[in-house]
């Protein structure tokens, strides 16, 4: 029975079964991308669906760089106008990276940002906010389907996460078909509640 689906043409999904049991064994997937094209189109999706994750304690933010090269033209003039070099960005890419993401913590999401933007530009926060929110309107045009939103409300001010929020419920599609959203609050204010209270 196997041999007759090998054979009439479900090998693409019976490896995509196979590389599945790998989904967090990162360095197999990067194996698995070399094999060849169907391997490869198979394994990259599994590696970029969660990116943000535990980035900020391995400090590799090269996966920013990716998703910066996707900014329209108004937005990479600004990035420039930050003295921002173009040549940081990659000049072509294989795949729509942002299209995989399946799970985004919107905490991770910006302190990666911000850890990217420490190491590689050396100015800190200064421009963090733009990088945020222009990466995440890329997220939003490119109707990404969530499977998880996780939004973490600190008990201090976050003026990137502001933009963020206002840019969801301007666009309300974007978490329309989310499976799982989490909202995190460590500040109970009356602020908060109305804030909450728009989302729903």
């Amino acid at each position: 029975m196997s041999c007759s689906r090998i054979f009439s043409g479900d090998l693409p999904e019976l490896t995509y079964e196979v590389i599945k049991y790998f989904k967090t064994d990162f360095s197999t997937l990067h194996s698995c991308i070399l094999v060849n094209r169907l391997w490869c189109r198979l394994a990259i999706p599994l590696l970029w669906e969660n990116p943000f994750s535990g980035s900020v304690f391995t400090e590799n933010y090269n996966f920013i760089e990716i998703y910066l090269d996707n900014l329209n033209d108004d937005s990479k003039t600004k990035l420039s106008e930050y003295k921002i070099n173009d040549n940081l960005l990659p000049s072509n890419t294989l795949f729509n990276y942002s299209k995989f993401i399946k799970y985004l913590n919107i905490r991770e999401f910006i302190s990666s940002v911000g850890g990217w933007s420490c190491s590689t530009l050396k100015f800190g926060d200064r421009h963090s906010d733009f990088i945020c929110v222009s990466l995440f309107k890329i997220f939003v045009e490119n109707e990404i389907e969530l499977h998880v939103l996780d939004i973490e409300i600190p008990s201090y001010y976050s003026s990137c996460l502001d933009k963020i929020l206002e840019f969801i419920l301007q666009n309300t599609n974007f978490i329309q078909n989310i499976k799982n959203l989490n909202l995190y609050i460590n500040n109970h204010s009356d602020e908060m509640e109305i804030l909450i209270a728009q989302i729903h």
